[in-house]
């Protein structure tokens, strides 16, 4: 039989078909064993048709994430560079001269993060073969996110500042006020003794204070939300951080300071 009569006769592939369908439901029916042996051989087929596809999804997905997450940190870094710039023309117009110090930062990535720890601790891909130092500040989009607990050659781990034994001292930057920033273990901040007549509100930003040459002061931590119910004479404050604590990628490790 030639093309034209395979194309002209097209009811034959049908009948065809419809007794190969008989057929195999026929053996399935006689046999189950037949049936979950035609699953598994269709199963396995497709599965070398299905990883490749699903791996070129995986890859395309995550490419568009490092692009979107490198255009948000390059418009970032913009912000940054502009606002520098801003400071140094009002620096001069002022007759300040700008310091000569630079606090030096060194980038590390979060590599392990217990779900029963997630408000206390991380570790990090850097340690003291690095430069990493115990007590040193470590920050996120130049917000305080905790502070180095310990070191090891080529790792270390950082407690969060919103870890039950996190304590440092911060200042409210609008008043000066000095008072002690806490965590409570389960995403929320505090500060604590601010004299309940010092006029202290929501809105407010918090910064460190000078603690040691391992945490300098004038690192932003975030703002007041609320004050609570005083107590003895001290206003307790709630405090919204400013880090992005549940998104830690990346954070930046203190090294100190160099002229």
């Amino acid at each position: 039989m030639n093309i034209r009569d395979r194309e002209g006769k097209p009811w034959l592939h049908g009948i065809f078909s419809a007794l190969m369908g008989l057929f195999i439901l026929w053996i399935t029916l006689l046999a189950p064993s037949f049936h979950l042996f035609l699953v598994d051989t269709v199963n396995k087929a497709l599965y070398f048709v299905e990883k490749p596809a699903l791996e070129l999804r995986n890859i395309v997905r995550f490419s568009s994430e490092w692009v979107l997450e490198r255009a948000s940190l390059q418009e970032r870094v913009d912000q940054l560079q502009l606002e520098n710039q801003s400071l140094a023309a009002a620096l001069m117009l002022s007759n300040i001269k700008e310091p000569q110090q630079r606090e030096a930062f060194m980038t590390a990535r979060v590599t392990l993060r217990y779900a029963d720890d997630w408000w206390s601790e991380l570790r990090i891909d850097k340690g003291a073969k690095d430069g990493v130092v115990e007590g040193a500040a470590v920050t996120s989009d130049g917000y305080l996110a905790g502070r180095v607990i310990r070191v090891g050659d080529n790792h270390a781990w950082v407690e969060l500042i919103t870890s039950p034994s996190f304590l440092i001292a911060a200042a409210v930057d609008e008043t000066r006020d000095l008072g002690i920033l806490g965590g409570d273990g389960r995403g929320n901040l505090r500060l604590l003794y601010i004299p309940e007549e010092r006029g202290v509100k929501r809105g407010m930003k918090i910064s460190t204070s000078l603690m040691s040459d391992k945490i300098p002061p004038g690192i932003p931590i975030g703002v007041i939300l609320a004050a609570d119910e005083p107590k003895e004479g001290f206003l307790p404050m709630r405090v919204q951080a400013g880090a992005h604590l549940t998104q830690l990628y990346n954070v930046h490790i203190f090294k100190g300071r160099s002229n």
